[in-house]
């Protein structure tokens, strides 16, 4: 993507639908700027992020190498309350245009793979995976109020003759607003911090590559932050961590960078300074949560949509708070979608209960909606908290039946 590409509209992706992908039997769900998934352990939070990610990584290394690493298709479609034969991911999204002030275009993406049950004449995307069915449609105001419309639509036929390793959409670099939309996807930014990585020095280069979403290169990517981003992750930081003074890299001039924070006490006059490998687990953990919503790429417009999990991670309840602002304010440069299973992010007045999507597990199955409306008058009434209907499991997804076939994107037969 060029410098001079506009911002992207927020959100980028406003609903997913899934169906068969891993313990999801049916969901259809409309995301905000920011949206938290919110459920008890093994509820299936995890499976939604993945699901997006699923998309992201078929597009970037084939439906098959996506099947392959997680595990073959026994770990990837469902199996409960009987075996699904194949799963399908939709995203509704909005994209910029390519001129400057032009208006964005709207719409749909998904596909549905399967495994192969015969070789030969089916289009065959690899080993083990077949391509069901791929379809997208963007729309946009054109010309004296008619709409201008880009589709393709691929489906399941013996004898297309065409490469079948890999989704359509992927072979669109030069064609737009494909092409956009397809890097947009691919730039979809997943955090999944390994602790060990998030303490490693790393080169000081010239040209900074980006924070890993293993939180690799995180004291680089320190050294990247602007000025203001760097004194919010330490103001963040300070609410979270009484004491922190600063944030920052090591000396970027060195041959490898880590992370670093000043810390002071009542009375001292001079502050410690800290390392990463000196850190504990939940400071460590904090700053490369903030440096992830903050990074460059994200403030800037390169990132369409970061999604973490669990940004409370071993971390006080009462630092909740500061991770709820942060996560508010980062979704003012880009989508953020977080997992959650402690409710306590949303115990306070300012907290927005329609941010929160209700996942919870029925008989082995996912379920996942909006907050019904009699957990919402409690939670208003202040009968209840919203941890607290957590923890007694009474806070209950709204989740509608699934839509027929000429209901959904696409859906029209040929």
């Amino acid at each position: 993507m060029s410098p001079t590409t506009p911002h992207r509209p927020l959100p980028f992706i406003t609903r997913v639908r899934i169906e068969n992908y891993k313990s999801i039997a049916h969901c259809d769900v409309a995301l905000g700027r920011f949206t938290v998934l919110l459920g008890l352990n093994a509820a299936g939070k995890s499976n939604f992020l993945d699901a997006l990610r699923f998309v992201r990584d078929a597009l970037m290394h084939g439906p098959a190498e996506a099947v392959a690493s997680r595990g073959g298709w026994n770990e990837v479609l469902r199996r409960v309350p009987e075996p699904a034969t194949s799963c399908t991911v939709g995203v509704e999204f909005q994209l910029p245009s390519a001129a400057d002030g032009a208006v964005p275009w709207r719409g749909w993406y998904e596909i549905t793979l399967a495994p192969v049950a015969v070789s030969g004449t089916v289009r065959d995307a690899g080993p083990g995976v077949r391509i069901l069915r791929e379809f997208c449609e963007m729309r946009r105001p054109g010309i004296q109020g008619q709409p201008e419309t880009e589709s393709f639509l691929m489906r399941d036929r013996a004898g297309e003759g065409r490469r079948h390793r890999v989704l359509e959409l992927s072979r669109m670099d030069d064609d737009e607003p494909f092409a956009r939309l397809h890097a947009t996807l691919m730039e979809m930014f997943f955090y999944s911090p390994d602790l060990s990585v998030l303490r490693e020095p790393r080169p000081s280069t010239p040209v900074f590559a980006g924070l890993g979403e293993d939180g690799g290169a995180l004291g680089p990517a320190l050294a990247a932050l602007g000025e203001q981003e760097r004194e919010r992750i330490s103001q963040y930081l300070g609410a979270i961590v009484p004491g922190v003074v600063e944030v920052g890299p090591t000396d970027p001039s060195a041959d490898y960078v880590a992370a670093r924070m000043s810390f002071a006490t009542d009375g001292e006059s001079e502050p410690h300074v800290f390392r990463a490998e000196s850190m504990s687990e939940g400071t460590i953990r904090a700053i490369g949560l903030l440096t992830a919503l903050f990074q460059p790429d994200a403030r800037d417009g390169w990132i369409p949509l970061i999604a973490v999990e669990e940004p409370e991670l071993a971390l006080h309840p009462l630092a909740a708070g500061a991770l709820y602002d942060a996560l508010t304010e980062a979704s003012e440069s880009v989508q953020v979608l977080a997992t959650t299973q402690s409710a306590e992010l949303f115990d306070r007045k300012e907290a927005d209960l329609s941010a929160i999507r209700v996942v919870a597990a029925e008989h082995g199955v996912t379920v996942i909606g909006e907050v019904d409306p009699v957990s919402r008058s409690i939670v208003a009434d202040g009968l209840a908290t919203t941890a607290e209907l957590l923890r007694s499991d009474q806070l209950r997804p709204v989740v509608d039946p699934p839509a027929r076939l000429d209901e959904q994107p696409g859906g029209e037969e040929e």
